[in-house]
């Protein structure tokens, strides 16, 4: 397995925007209210699921394991911050939509993959 320095500097930017757009007093529950919490969930994780499978480059199976295992991380650690500031709260339900979306990405990654893909090594 190796890892394509491009989108794994893209996957860790956009992480750090998002965290740190959250930190905003008042952003996140704006945001929220207009776009509907777990609208914002999706969106970003399923962006998150993208650029982290293209950033892992192995079989098919083991690039999309990996890709769940760093976006659970990336989310648990969302969620870790969030439960530190005193106008925001941790969400179970909000990490498992995150998982939920990346298992859900990944599978359609996984079916759309061309075969002359050189990464896809099935």
């Amino acid at each position: 397995m190796s890892v394509r320095p491009f989108w794994l500097s893209l996957l860790a930017g956009f992480f750090l925007l998002m965290v740190s757009g959250g930190t905003i007093p008042g952003q996140a529950e704006l945001l929220s209210a207009r776009f509907g919490d777990k609208l914002l969930h999706v969106l970003a994780y399923a962006l998150m699921t993208l650029l982290c499978f293209a950033a892992v480059s192995a079989p098919p199976l083991h690039r999309a394991a990996v890709t769940l295992g760093v976006i659970a991380l990336l989310g648990l650690a969302d969620e870790a911050i969030q439960s530190l500031l005193p106008y925001r709260n941790a969400s179970l339900a909000d990490w498992c939509f995150d998982i939920a979306t990346a298992t859900l990405v990944s599978l359609l990654l996984l079916r759309t993959r061309p075969s002359t893909d050189p990464d896809n090594h099935a």
